[in-house]
């Protein structure tokens, strides 16, 4: 019996369980199936003399086998399937299906009353309809059981014709959708869509998948879940403050003297001057070059011929220039004096042109900045932010107020969609939101943040592979094609990152949103995917090395290269860092823990950390690309400080654990790697010596790589714990003392006297008190020397109060003091 036959009653005839007739007969009887009967007399009926006429006497009506074909293959004579909808009006697109009711006569009602008990002598077969073509065909219990009960209500004619039951059938479908649209249709109090789930819903579906502080919530890809992998060292720092011994002093006097080194950096920033702190045209010229030779190749900004000719216009007269272009033009150099010498002897004056911009970003009216040069201002502070110290770890804050104006002035659509722009015009626009995604990507890889943005938000194109002289006035839509895209232009370089841009928003969408679920598979997939994704750039970034040879001009060049794929290889220690953690506890794990070390040795070499650099690099100008990025990894903080960071945790910890498997080993002999590890810390500690110079006033990061060695050597011995312990201390004091020298070279350098304090009880910091009831239950680690200013804490601000959660689920952190996270 088909699916969607009525349902089986009491009143169903038993011809339903028998097997339909063959078509002559049903041929035969069909004809006389569209007579009408609704004025058949019963069996008994009145006589004109008041008298009745007995059913004896009568002779009864011979009965008719009931219709069972549809009324529309009735009604076209032809062979109906009797399903709900037949075939044939499926194929003819009738709609809708209809059966009529059907009458049982009272002697197939007596027969079946064995059977079935006492039946009505009008007892109807109900009628049938199906939905109107077109229309879904799922329902719901409720929806369902209304359906049944609507359609069958019995005709108001017993053997109605074809038009009666048509009637009937769109009154109960006209009833079953106004049923349903009273459930789907609401004004208030929606019955799905709710603000917040559930507890027990939202517990299953939202785990932590993060650390929390007190006013702060980072994520797994933040460099601070990487920390509690090395309880040896941190615990034994720990210890040292609580004596309050010599390495907990040496600190003091670095905390203290790195916050004078600030202070005196900070100057006065008036609004009426804005864009008047312009060096000599010699300086300029170099800082300006400096960055559209490096930056500018890699995320497009700044239109170069037009920057150029406001540029020299300036020189002629610079009271005649605007201050927008004042503004662009201090960020750029504030941008290129990082790469400008090895110690950033223009820090102070850039962190001024930073704040500088800051400034006029906020001053009303805040209208006037709803433009494309707003915008390109927006998108050079953040890069200055993180290049200069300036705030770096709330450029994550600072991306999202882009986006949000961005699409606010319709960055996010094509040009096409807003009218007949000219070529320069639509490439602008679609060059400024490329860039802005790959900001707001790499903001939210850097704070642990979700990018909250997707492809279904934008439908810009990529921008065309075209030159800055190529953009000209013609319309954008009479534009050409522009020939092989694979010509090296200046937009080769940020086009070939692009490539992977929808791969690195997947990924980090996986490990920071946290309704994103759990998936080791998931991790693994991606994982693949990436690393396809990184050998299609090798291939790129080949192609455009072998093009650079035949250029006239410099497009191409080892910065563009080492900057590209740092970016790219990032996702790789951001993807497998929450489960790296684990891998100690579960070797199911242990491949994230080898693919991290592999991504973090490539990282090693890419940033030049994989052999130590001594000495002192070409002097202050040189524009050599290899240099210059270099110099970057050693001035620059935010991302440019965050992902050497994140490898070198890496590398410490698979160095210390090779070290303890080489004591556990039974033959003892060398561990395969660690030569190369024990290169890339050496080489890690010359880069914090080198940072420390060129200006960075916190020095725990220093002590930790240090301290890391210093664990990694005592394990290979064999030393007892205790002996272990002390060597940790030991190295952190020595290491202290060393750092103190470097900040007084700063500071001599920069211009401050110093004031040896007699005794280490006259160095007072303050320390903001602790409530105890807060901390109660959570194991205190109060990391006075992680906080200290500088790339490793938040300045002035108080202990590291640091609660650690199991190894094995590194999301389970309670809470982490918000002073920890400035700038590692």
């Amino acid at each position: 019996m088909p699916g969607n036959s009525p349902p089986i009653t009491l009143s169903t005839p038993s011809f339903f369980f028998n097997t339909p007739l063959d078509l002559n007969q049903e041929t035969l009887t069909e004809a006389t199936d569209l007579q009408d009967t609704s004025f058949d007399l019963p069996a008994e009926t009145a006589t004109a003399g008041g008298g009745t006429v007995s059913s004896v006497a009568k002779t009864e009506k011979k009965r008719r086998r009931p219709a069972l074909s549809c009324e529309q293959c009735r009604r076209r004579k032809i062979r109906c399937d009797r399903s709900l909808p037949c075939v044939n009006c499926v194929k003819s697109k009738i709609s809708p299906c209809t059966y009529a009711p059907t009458h049982i006569p009272a002697s197939r009602v007596k027969k079946g009353a064995g059977h079935t008990g006492a039946a009505d002598s009008n007892s109807q077969v109900p009628a049938r309809s199906a939905p109107a073509i077109g229309t879904t065909q799922r329902q719901s219990p409720s929806n369902s059981s209304a359906r049944q009960k609507s359609s069958s209500i019995p005709s108001s004619t017993v053997g109605s014709n074809s038009e009666a039951s048509t009637v009937d059938a769109l009154a109960a479908r006209v009833k079953e959708l106004e049923q349903k649209l009273a459930k789907s249709c609401y004004i208030t109090q929606p019955a799905e869509d709710k603000f917040i789930q559930p507890d027990d819903q939202e517990a299953e579906s939202a785990p932590m998948k993060g650390t929390v502080s007190k006013t702060r919530f980072f994520g797994q890809s933040h460099w601070m879940n990487g920390i509690h992998m090395f309880p040896g060292v941190f615990d034994m720092l720990k210890e040292a403050e609580t004596r309050r011994n010599q390495h907990h002093g040496g600190f003091t006097k670095c905390k203290a003297l790195g916050r004078t080194i600030k202070a005196n950096r900070s100057k006065a920033v008036s609004t009426d001057k804005l864009g008047e702190n312009i060096p000599e045209r010699g300086l300029a010229d170099q800082l300006v070059n400096a960055y559209f030779d490096t930056f500018e190749g890699v995320v497009r900004i700044l239109h170069r011929p037009t920057f150029m000719s406001e540029y020299e216009r300036y020189w002629q007269n610079p009271k005649a220039s605007s201050q927008v272009f004042l503004i662009q033009l201090q960020l750029c150099m504030a941008i290129g004096a990082t790469l400008h010498d090895d110690v950033f002897s223009l820090r102070a004056t850039s962190m001024q042109w930073v704040h500088e911009a800051q400034i006029w970003l906020v001053i009303p009216p805040e209208k006037r900045r709803m433009t494309i040069a707003g915008i390109q201002i927006m998108c050079m502070l953040v890069i200055a932010k993180a290049c200069c110290a300036v705030g770096q770890d709330l450029t994550w804050v600072s991306a999202g107020s882009l986006v949000r104006q961005a699409m606010y002035m319709g960055l996010h659509r094509d040009p096409r969609h807003l009218g007949n722009m000219s070529v320069y015009r639509s490439e602008i626009r679609r060059r400024l939101w490329a860039t802005i995604l790959e900001l707001n990507l790499q903001c939210s890889y850097d704070a642990g943040g979700p990018p909250l943005l997707s492809s279904k938000h934008y439908d810009t194109r990529p921008p065309a592979n075209l030159n800055d002289d190529q953009l000209t006035d013609e319309p954008d839509s009479d534009r050409k094609p522009t020939g092989d895209p694979e010509t090296l232009t200046d937009m080769s370089v940020q086009l070939a990152l692009q490539k992977s841009f929808a791969l690195r928003l997947v990924i980090i969408k996986h490990v920071n949103e946290f309704r994103s679920k759990e998936s080791y598979a998931e991790t693994l997939r991606l994982n693949s995917e990436l690393t396809k994704a990184c050998r299609t750039l090798t291939e790129t970034l080949a192609a455009l090395s072998e093009a650079q040879r035949h250029q006239p001009r410099t497009i191409f060049t080892h910065f563009h290269s080492s900057l590209v794929q740092m970016l790219t290889y990032r996702c790789f220690l951001s993807l497998h860092q929450p489960m790296v953690a684990r891998s100690a506890l579960d070797p199911t794990y242990y491949y994230s823990r080898k693919v991290s070390l592999d991504s973090s040795l490539k990282l090693a070499q890419i940033t030049g950390l994989s052999t130590p650099r001594y000495g002192t690099s070409a002097p202050g100008g040189s524009l050599d690309p290899g240099v210059s990025f270099h110099r970057l990894i050693t001035n620059g903080a935010g991302v440019f400080r965050v992902i050497p960071t994140q490898t070198l945790f890496s590398v410490a910890l698979e160095f210390i654990k090779k070290s303890e498997e080489q004591n556990d080993s039974l033959g003892g002999g060398p561990v395969m790697n660690l030569f190369e590890l024990r290169a890339v810390l050496q080489s890690a500690e010359t880069w914090f010596e080198r940072r420390i110079r060129a200006g960075e006033t916190g020095v725990k990061g220093y002590c930790f790589v240090v301290a890391s060695l210093a664990l990694a050597e005592a394990l290979e011995m064999g030393l007892p714990q205790e002996d272990v312990d002390q060597v940790v201390v030991d190295t952190g004091a020595s290491m202290s003392i060393k750092a103190y020298d470097l900040l007084k070279e700063v500071a001599e350098r920069e211009g401050l006297s110093l004031d040896e304090p007699e005794n280490e009880e006259a160095i007072h910091i303050d320390v903001p008190a602790i409530d105890s009831d807060v901390m109660q239950g959570i194991m205190e680690m109060p990391f006075d020397w992680m906080v200290m200013g500088g790339d490793l804490g938040l300045d002035g601000m108080g202990a590291f109060n640091w609660a650690r959660g199991g190894m094995s689920m590194p999301q389970q952190f309670d809470s982490v003091d918000p002073s920890v996270v400035s700038q590692f």
